[in-house]
C-alpha cells in the first residue's frame, strides 16, 4: 500500500512538471490611459442635543378666602345646626327637663355649626400654576456624503480596452498573459 501510494506521488509530480512545461507566461506594464475616482453616496446620521422645555402644572397656594359677608349673620348652616341639637336635645330628659334639654341642643348645634362654618370660611385657596422642567433630549440630523470607493482605470492591451479597479490611481497596470499548448 506504501509503495502504492508513492508511485502515485511520483506520477503526479512527472504529470505536472510536464504540464507546466506546456505553458508559457508572460508579464508586461501597460500605461494607463484613463484612472476616474468611483465614488458611493452613503447617509450619515450626526446626533445632536437640544434641551426641551415641558410645560406641567401644579397646586399652589394663592392666598386665603375670606367672607366678606357679616360674620355675625346666621346662615343656613346654623339653623340646621340648632334643629340637630333639638332633635338630639328631645331623646333626653322627661317633662320640664326635655324642654331645657331641647332648648340647650339647639343653642349648643348652633354654635358648633356657626364656628365650623367660621373655620372653614378661612380656607388656603390654591391655584394651578404652570411649571417648565427641562430635558435634554438627542436628535438626530441626516445628511449624504460622497465616499471614494476606488478608482477605475483604463488601458489598452493587444488591441482591446480593459477596466481594472484599484484603491489609488495607477500610471500603469501589471498584465500576466498565460498561453498553454
Amino acid at each position: 500500500m506504501k509503495i502504492r501510494n508513492l508511485i502515485s506521488v511520483v506520477l503526479l509530480l512527472v504529470g505536472v512538471n510536464s504540464f507546466a512545461s506546456d505553458i508559457k507566461s508572460q508579464t508586461v506594464y501597460v500605461d494607463v490611459i484613463k484612472s476616474e475616482p468611483i465614488y458611493k453616496t452613503v447617509n450619515i446620521r450626526v446626533p445632536y442635543e437640544e434641551v426641551v422645555s415641558k410645560a406641567y402644572e401644579v397646586s399652589v397656594p394663592c392666598g386665603h378666602t375670606t367672607n366678606t359677608v357679616n360674620n355675625n349673620s346666621i346662615g343656613l348652616d346654623t339653623i340646621i345646626g340648632a334643629g340637630l341639637g333639638v332633635v338630639l336635645g328631645n331623646q333626653v330628659g322627661k317633662g320640664n327637663g326635655r324642654t331645657a334639654a331641647k332648648i340647650a341642643g339647639g343653642l349648643l348645634g348652633a354654635g358648633v355649626a356657626n364656628n365650623y362654618y367660621r373655620q372653614n370660611s378661612n380656607d388656603i385657596k390654591y391655584c394651578k400654576e404652570t411649571r417648565y422642567k427641562d430635558e435634554v433630549v438627542t436628535r438626530y440630523e441626516y445628511t449624504t456624503k460622497e465616499k471614494l470607493q476606488g478608482y477605475k482605470n483604463t488601458f489598452i492591451y493587444n488591441g482591446h480596452k480593459y477596466t481594472k479597479i484599484t484603491h489609488r490611481p495607477k500610471k500603469t497596470i501589471l498584465v500576466r498573459s498565460t498561453i498553454s499548448f
